[in-house]
């Protein structure tokens, strides 16, 4: 949020309003105060529980006010606005209210709107709630499938049973149907920019932060993995100069999300940011040479099973399951000693403390298509716990670990390669 770093301080005070509604990160009491110590946004409005779809607290600030403070409002429960507490709904209208203000006002606007759909536990709205009722989670070549040559809390995972495969196909129709909301989001945003008549003016971006798999090497859920269920994620932009149906060829990342949109923008990124902007290629012009490689890390803060989060579902639907959300074959174990234990294969690990903090090199270019990963608990990378390697153009759905078997040389090579990436900063990165 700061002014000298962050996408949104930046955009104020380069001169842009700047509004910010829904989600913005876990955790983000302290964003807000950021934003208030910064003076970075003109306006923020989003849920004080984001992770309730139907929370009635909103907090709101405005740099119109003079106190420099925010306000907690709560919704009527029996007679909200726009008439239903559903979150998606009041974010959309909210951020629509703003732009109302702002869209032929004297300084250009940027809107960042951060719908908590689908993200668990991925509740839909209530005239949703019946959509798909047949749609399952895709089975997948490697849906359900034994990884013994991947790290210790997959190859672990027990063969999903017929209960958690019922709760994950219903958590599937319930992302699906939480989307729903979002369409009508988007919908409704458009519609309103057209009748401001600022639409052929404005930059749309739509994208988000991670990928998901259900099911795939046994892993009933979640995101926290290197593989490209995970990794993959929508990006699509429209506006000024993009050529509609384009496709750039490059291997991009968020880390590029905000020098695209402040070059978009006409503003300079901080000489911090590792990222590059790609604008010249959304609007086919002649760029020099793009980076063919992305370092990709997560390091894993808890240990986590298919239980870790509830799961959206009609009411009776555990005993269409045949019971609750299980986290083991056996039911619901607890966690450690006697219960679940990275390795004892009792549990569906979705995360661990112990082998699942990695860093990864997604290679992507006319001779290679590639992924290598390391694992290391202390997330340092000064010795490895293990390694994996994928040829994705051989095996899609990495269902087979090369590193075994790959030249020393080559092993060292790519050592090398995802270390320098892991060292590099601001313009030093490729």
């Amino acid at each position: 949020g700061s002014a000298e770093h962050g996408l949104f301080g930046v955009m104020k005070h380069g001169g842009y309003e700047v509004g910010v509604f829904g989600k913005v990160t876990n955790n983000q009491g302290t964003v807000y105060d950021d934003f208030l110590k910064y003076k970075s946004v003109s306006h923020f409005n989003s849920p004080v529980n984001y992770n309730d779809y139907f929370d009635t607290s909103y907090e709101h600030y405005d740099d119109s006010w003079t106190n420099n403070s925010k306000w907690v409002e709560q919704l009527d429960a029996k007679h909200p606005r726009y008439g239903t507490p559903y979150q998606t709904t009041q974010i959309g209208n909210r951020s629509i209210e703003w732009l109302e203000t702002v869209a032929n006002g004297p300084k250009p606007f940027f809107l960042y709107i951060g719908s908590h759909a689908p993200h668990y536990p991925a509740a839909p709205a209530p005239w949703y709630e019946n959509a798909w009722p047949e749609l399952r989670a895709p089975r997948t070549p490697n849906y359900n499938a034994s990884s013994p040559d991947k790290t210790s809390h997959i190859a672990q995972n027990p063969p999903m049973d017929e209960r958690i495969a019922c709760w994950e196909d219903e958590h599937m129709r319930d992302r699906w149907r939480a989307l729903l909301s979002v369409d009508d989001l988007v919908r409704d945003l458009t519609q309103k920019l057209r009748d401001l008549k600022v639409m052929d003016n404005t930059y749309f971006i739509y994208t988000s932060d991670h990928g998901y798999k259900l099911g795939q090497w046994r892993i009933p859920t979640s995101k926290q993995h290197p593989y490209e269920t995970d990794i993959r994620i929508p990006f699509m932009i429209r506006g000024p100069g993009i050529r509609a149906g384009s496709e750039p060829a490059g291997v991009y990342g968020n880390v590029d999300l905000m020098p695209t949109m402040l070059d978009l923008a006409g503003l300079a990124a901080p000489s911090t940011v590792d990222g590059r902007s790609f604008a010249a290629e959304l609007r086919g012009e002649e760029a020099g040479a793009w980076r063919e490689a992305l370092l990709i890390a997560y390091n894993s803060n808890n240990n986590l099973t298919s239980d870790h989060s509830e799961i959206w579902a009609p009411d009776n639907y555990a005993q269409k399951c045949g019971g609750a959300l299980p986290n083991s074959p056996q039911g619901n174990l607890p966690m450690g000693a006697g219960g679940c234990v990275d390795g004892n294969g009792k549990c569906w690990f979705v995360d661990s403390l112990t082998s699942n903090s990695w860093r990864s090199l997604r290679t992507l270019n006319g001779r290679e298509n590639t992924q290598y990963i390391e694992y290391d608990a202390a997330f340092k990378f000064d010795k490895v716990d293990f390694h994996e390697y994928y040829d994705i153009d051989a095996d899609p759905y990495q269902m087979h670990n090369l590193y075994p078997s790959l030249p020393e040389e080559k092993k060292a090579a790519l050592h090398e390669a995802v270390a320098k990436y892991w060292s590099c900063q601001g313009a030093s990165c490729p």
